[in-house]
């Protein structure tokens, strides 16, 4: 006589692991399309805050002062520019004037990505992942243009 064994179980068990991996992956996408959306807010005002820093370029150091501030003014105000879906204020600007060329002004800004399903990773444990951009804009006689 031949016994056949039982293979009822192996279908939960497949289901299951099938199960985890799928909820990982969706986890994992949504994370990093969390800091595609934060990075492209962030962009939008590190292009716009140079532009406006390139604007008050005039070659003098008093020039390179409200160029500075300049480049912070759109993060203050009633219509400040935001990220996290308009929500989180812009804390982290860093203006820099390339070899000191008076020409040229980079805007560096960066901000915290809150990660949900990433913090199953070593690299997650802090909670977040700093999402940073930059843009470099130029005085030109016609006004100012975005280089990088």
């Amino acid at each position: 006589m031949v016994r056949c064994r039982s293979k009822k179980g192996f279908v939960l068990i497949a289901a299951c692991i099938v199960l985890a991996i799928l909820l990982g992956l969706a986890g994992l996408g949504i994370d990093i399309g969390r800091m595609y959306v934060i990075e492209s807010e962030l962009q939008a005002f590190s292009d716009a805050a140079a532009l406006n820093a390139a604007l008050q370029l005039d070659g003098t150091e008093r020039g390179i002062a409200r160029a500075r501030e300049a480049a912070s003014v759109l993060a203050t105000g009633p219509h400040a520019m935001k990220w996290d879906m308009g929500s989180q204020p812009i804390n982290d600007i860093t203006v820099r004037f390339p070899q000191g060329n008076s020409r040229y002004v980079r805007v560096v800004v960066s901000a915290p990505a809150p990660i949900i399903f990433l913090r199953a990773l070593p690299a997650g444990k802090a909670g977040y992942s700093t999402v940073a951009v930059s843009s470099v804009a130029a005085k030109t006689a016609e006004g100012a243009r975005l280089i990088q």
